[in-house]
């Protein structure tokens, strides 16, 4: 009886939420974040996501709360290949390959690395902050997999629409599990958009020679402030006419890993260059897998691309 109360309430936020129609929501979200980066600086931006998205470690603790057998759980981070829909398994494995080392992140980083102030005493800085921000978003994503198999699988769930994903949280927390997913999918979504959006106007100032800073004020910078927030505007209009934002995001990050060998290869030869990084280049280790890493993901995205796009996935 408490877990049909708990759906009920569940069904009715929904609605509440989606009453407006899903794709005007992209009005308001896109206004806070045009609102954060114009007003913002780098280190708000930088430092109030991150604390924000400290929320996530509820689906770790969920999974813990849900007590599956670990020993299965250890089993699943042996790689296996996939016994059906093997195009699509694929074409998800790509995407997410295409996520992790998108080219975006480079300039991203770099950029930030500037604004920040970074110099040769922030290495060893930097590669904690590289190693666990990767870590922690490994770890979210585990704990989600974890949940997923524990109270999908088991009801047969596939999940094909949003208002799907908070039943993660609900059979633990209850009511609060709704709103602690609705807090952790917002943060997270707020921290890519304005990532990706500085990323791009980062890109275009760079290379047009523009004065360009998320520290200084928009009116000294008024070109680098015009391309973020067109950037904002487009990708609102994307979301209004009705695109799905999550197929459009997988597909794009597919696309992501076919261009891989042309983004990342120039930066090999960056990281190998002695005058320019001097003593801290690439071993052979590190290069030999990274080719590796973007060999596989090239190929995986020559041979699923096609076969999601005539397949209707």
């Amino acid at each position: 009886m408490e877990a049909h109360r708990i759906n009920s309430s569940v069904c009715v936020a929904l609605e509440i939420v989606t009453g407006v129609g899903f794709q005007w929501w992209a009005l308001p979200v896109a206004f806070i974040a045009w609102l954060i980066i114009w007003k913002g600086t780098f280190g708000v931006i930088e430092k109030g996501v991150s604390l924000l998205g400290l929320v996530t470690l509820c689906f770790v603790v969920g999974a813990i709360l849900i007590h599956p057998p670990w020993h299965q759980v250890l089993h699943g981070f042996v790689p296996t290949l996939p016994q059906h829909d093997s195009s699509r398994y694929w074409f998800i494995a790509v995407s997410i390959l295409g996520a992790s080392i998108s080219p975006y992140l480079f300039f991203f980083y770099s950029s930030g690395a500037i604004e920040d102030e970074w110099t040769e005493e922030y290495i060893g800085v930097n590669r904690i902050i590289a190693a666990g921000g990767m870590g922690f978003g490994s770890l979210i994503s585990i704990a989600v997999l974890v949940l997923a198999a524990m109270l999908f699988v088991p009801r047969g769930i596939k999940v094909e629409h949003y208002d799907q994903l908070p039943m993660l949280l609900v059979p633990i927390f209850g009511r609060t599990g709704f709103w602690l997913f609705v807090a952790s999918l917002g943060i997270a979504c707020l921290g890519a958009t304005l990532e990706i959006t500085l990323e791009i106007a980062y890109l275009a100032a760079q290379g047009m020679g523009w004065n360009w800073s998320e520290n200084i004020r928009p009116l000294d910078e008024a070109r680098f402030s015009l391309v973020y927030t067109l950037t904002l505007l487009l990708a609102m209009v994307i979301v209004i006419v009705g695109i799905d934002p999550l197929k459009l995001t997988i597909f794009s990050m597919a696309l992501t890993a076919a261009t891989l060998p042309v983004a990342i290869v120039p930066f090999l030869f960056l990281m190998n260059d002695k005058k320019y990084v001097r003593g801290y280049r690439n071993g052979w280790v590190s290069n030999t897998m990274v080719l590796l890493i973007i060999g596989l993901a090239f190929v995986l995205a020559i041979v699923t691309i096609p076969l999601q796009i005539f397949g209707g996935g």
